[in-house]
C-alpha cells in the first residue's frame, strides 16, 4: 500500500463551490454572521448599483491580524465537528468565501487589529490564470485603493469586505442596475428579519446611510399579541426553548405591523416554527410536518432557540437557510404546536368578542357539530327573529323559516375560504365611527318596530345588549344602557 496526497484542482472546485444555492440576501446574511461573531456593534453596507455594481461591508468588530485573516480566507479553515464558542455563528469555515463568491468573482477582505492593517483577495480569474489556489495579498499602499477603505481609519479595530464583478447578476438580467437595486431591497428585508433580535438588542445595520429596522415576526410589542406557555427540554445535555405566540387578528394590525410580518399575503405562508441559533433566525414558516398549514393556523408562531452545539442534529446547511427536524426533537415539540394552533383557531372563532367563550352572548351564526364535520346555522334566538315571530302569523312564520333555511343551505363555504385565505375579506374595525352610527340607526329602526307592535321594550333592549354585532361595540352598549335607564 502507498499513499499520495490528492489536492483538488483549484479552478474546477472553486467554480463548483459557487453553486451551493445561495440567494443574494442569504449570502450577505452569511457575511454578517462573521461581523456579529466578531462582536461588532455597527455594520455599514455601501452598495453602488451602477453598470458595474459593487458592495462594501464594514464592521467595528474585533478585527484580525495577518495570520487570522489568512486562516479566514482559507477554504475549510474550521472543522464542523470541533467544539466552538457559544456565540459562534459559523460552522464549516466556508461562509466568507462561498457566500461572497456565489455572487461575484472578486472578494477583498481587509482587517485591522492592534493598529496593524492587512488584506487578502480571492480573484477567480486570477485562480483560473494560475491554475492553483493562489491567494492575493496586499501591501499597505495597495490596501487603501479600494472604495470606502478609509473607514478603517475611523476605528481601532474592524473588518472591511469588498465584493465586485457580480457576474451572476449580469448573466440574469438586461438591466444590471435595476436588478441590483431589487437584490438590495430583498437583502434589507431579509437582514431585518434574520437579525431582528440582534437589532432589537442594539446592533446597528446601516445600508447606504439608512439604518435597518427590525422585522419582528411575533409582534412582541403589540398589546394584542398572545404569549402562550413557554416550554423547554434537554437533548444531549443542551437546552432547547420553545415559546408559542399568537399574532393579533388582521383587524387589529396596522400597515406597519403587516410590513413587519411580511404583508397580509404572507400571514398564512409564514405560520409555524421560527428556529433561532444563538438568536440568529435559521429557518421559519414551517410546521415540520407536525401540523398542516391552513387559514385558522395562520396567526400561530413558535420561537425555537437552539445552541450551536446541536447543529449536527438539525442538519443545518452551509447557507444556514435550511434545517431538518430530528425525530428525537420532534416528539418534544408537538405540545407547543398543539397549544399554538388551538389558540390561533380561537382568535378566528371568537374574534371581536369581549369574552371569548361567554355563554350569555347570542351569536348570529352558530357552529354546530354534525357527523361529518360542522355546519353553520343562523341562531333562532336573536332578537331580530324573536320580534318577527311575535308579530307574524303561523303561515308567515313558516315562510320566514324557509327563507332562513335557504340562506343556511346557500352559505358559500368554499368561496369564503378562498377569499379568507387570500386576505380579500375586509374586516369591520371596532373603532370605526361610521359602522357604529350605521348599527345604531339600524337598532333604532328595530326598536321602533318593537314599540309600534306593543312588545316589551326593556326586554328587547337587554337582548340587543347581548347579541352581535351590537355587543362588540362599547359605544353602542353604552347607548343601550342609557335607553334602558330611561324606562327603569
Amino acid at each position: 500500500m502507498f499513499e499520495q496526497e490528492c489536492v483538488p484542482f483549484a479552478p474546477s472546485l472553486i467554480e463548483s463551490m459557487r453553486s451551493l444555492g445561495y440567494s443574494f440576501p442569504s449570502a450577505i446574511a452569511d457575511l454578517l454572521d462573521n461581523s456579529i461573531s466578531a462582536r461588532a456593534k455597527k455594520i455599514t453596507i455601501v452598495a453602488e448599483p451602477n453598470l458595474n455594481p459593487s458592495l462594501v461591508i464594514f464592521d467595528d468588530g474585533c478585527g484580525m491580524n495577518q495570520n487570522e485573516l489568512y486562516e479566514a480566507m482559507r477554504y475549510g479553515s474550521s472543522n464542523p465537528l470541533e467544539e466552538r464558542k457559544e456565540d459562534d455563528l459559523g460552522r464549516f469555515g466556508l461562509g466568507l468565501k462561498s457566500a461572497s463568491l456565489s455572487q461575484c468573482r472578486k472578494l477583498v477582505v481587509i482587517s485591522k487589529k492592534e493598529g496593524q492593517v492587512c488584506g487578502y483577495s480571492w480573484d477567480l480569474d486570477y485562480v483560473m490564470e494560475k491554475q492553483s489556489w493562489m491567494l492575493k495579498g496586499f501591501s499597505d499602499e495597495e490596501i487603501y485603493k479600494y472604495p470606502h477603505s478609509e473607514l478603517l481609519n475611523d476605528v481601532e479595530h474592524g473588518t472591511y469586505i469588498y465584493l465586485s464583478e457580480f457576474d451572476r447578476i449580469k448573466e440574469g438580467t438586461g438591466n444590471i442596475s435595476e436588478t441590483f437595486n431589487t437584490c438590495l431591497d430583498d437583502m434589507i428585508n431579509h437582514l431585518a428579519l434574520v437579525f431582528h433580535r440582534y437589532i432589537d438588542e442594539g446592533l446597528k445595520i446601516v445600508v447606504n446611510g439608512v439604518e435597518i429596522e427590525s422585522r419582528d415576526p411575533f409582534l412582541l410589542n403589540h398589546s394584542a399579541t398572545q404569549r402562550k406557555r413557554e416550554s423547554s427540554f434537554h437533548i444531549n445535555g443542551e437546552k432547547i426553548v420553545l415559546k408559542p405566540y399568537i399574532l393579533p387578528h388582521l383587524s387589529k394590525l396596522s400597515q406597519d405591523d403587516l410590513d413587519k410580518v411580511g404583508g397580509k399575503d404572507r400571514l398564512r405562508s409564514d405560520q409555524g416554527f421560527y428556529v433561532y441559533r444563538n438568536k440568529r433566525l435559521i429557518i421559519w414558516g414551517t410546521w415540520f410536518r407536525l401540523e398542516r398549514k391552513d387559514e385558522l393556523n395562520k396567526l400561530a408562531r413558535v420561537m425555537v432557540d437552539i445552541p450551536n452545539s446541536l447543529d449536527y442534529m438539525w442538519s443545518i446547511d452551509i447557507k444556514k437557510s435550511t434545517a431538518t427536524l430530528p425525530d428525537i426533537i420532534r416528539r418534544n415539540m408537538y405540545n407547543a404546536v398543539y397549544e399554538s394552533v388551538l389558540s390561533s383557531e380561537s382568535v378566528h372563532t371568537y374574534r371581536g368578542r369581549k369574552e371569548k367563550k361567554k355563554d350569555d352572548i347570542d351569536y348570529i351564526w352558530e357552529r354546530v357539530k354534525v357527523r361529518d364535520g360542522y355546519e353553520y346555522v343562523i341562531n333562532r334566538q336573536i332578537p331580530q327573529l324573536k320580534m318577527l315571530e311575535e308579530t307574524l302569523d303561523d303561515k308567515q312564520i313558516k315562510m320566514l323559516e324557509r327563507i332562513i333555511a335557504t340562506l343556511e343551505e346557500s352559505f358559500p363555504v368554499s368561496a369564503l375560504y378562498v377569499d379568507a385565505a387570500k386576505g380579500n375579506i375586509e374586516e369591520k374595525k371596532q373603532d370605526d365611527s361610521e359602522v357604529v352610527d350605521y348599527l345604531w340607526n339600524e337598532l333604532q329602526v328595530q326598536m321602533e318596530y318593537v314599540k309600534n307592535n306593543h312588545l316589551h321594550l326593556l326586554e328587547y333592549y337587554n337582548m340587543f345588549m347581548k347579541v352581535e354585532p351590537y355587543c362588540n361595540y362599547k359605544e353602542i352598549t353604552q347607548r343601550i344602557q342609557e335607553e334602558i335607564a330611561k324606562y327603569e
